[in-house]
């Protein structure tokens, strides 16, 4: 994900190959060349390498790039945020963002070039839910410490709240049974999840 030594990042560049990629692997799967990623973007393949190590390294900062924003309510924490309001933060911004058409396209991509491609799905969930999961568990343990949660297992209770949240709605839109949630059914469901797991985890 990090430049070579030595190396200036071009943050328009790199943007630009970021966003060209994600959309070349929407369209056509993850064994897309760098070649073609490179000619679309209108950099050379050698632009690419200055600044990611593999397509699995530009793969992992993809992910990143998209994912940061849904665990933003962790790392834009004010004084007075409690953790009810950190949660619903959190919970409305990742349901909002796993459940969207855009997201879900994506985990079915996954699903389809995992076989293919052994490292695909490690790089996705180091970069995504494990990135995610291990940000929200540190909060957890913080609040604990602060004596605002009592969390005893912060990675097991950061994964029963991702849980509660999700049901089996992922599914139903990775089968696609269900559409995209309303924003009311999405607050709904996260004020439930909230709830339960304050219910639990209140020192």
């Amino acid at each position: 994900m990090s430049p070579k030594r030595g190396r200036p990042v071009d943050p328009a560049k790199r943007a630009a190959i970021l966003d060209t990629a994600r959309e070349l692997f929407f369209e056509h799967g993850y064994g897309v060349g760098l070649e073609t990623i490179a000619a679309r973007a209108g950099v050379s393949r050698q632009t690419i390498y200055n600044l990611f190590e593999s397509k699995d390294d530009l793969f992992a900062a993809i992910v990143q790039d998209t994912s940061g924003p849904i665990t933003a309510a962790l790392a834009e924490l004010t004084p007075d945020a409690t953790p009810r309001d950190v949660l619903t933060a959190l919970g409305v911004s990742f349901l909002t963002k796993i459940l969207s058409d855009r997201a879900v396209q994506f985990q079915r991509l996954l699903i389809g070039s995992a076989a293919s491609f052994p490292t695909l799905g490690p790089t996705f969930y180091a970069n995504g839910p494990g990135r995610g999961l291990a940000r929200l568990a540190a909060y957890l343990d913080r609040e604990t410490s602060a004596k605002r949660l009592a969390v005893s297992d912060p990675v097991l209770a950061a994964e029963q709240f991702f849980g509660m949240l999700m049901g089996h709605r992922s599914m139903r839109r990775t089968l696609r049974i269900d559409g995209e949630m309303p924003a009311e059914e999405i607050r709904r469901r996260v004020d439930a999840a909230v709830s339960a797991f304050l219910r639990a985890y209140s020192p």
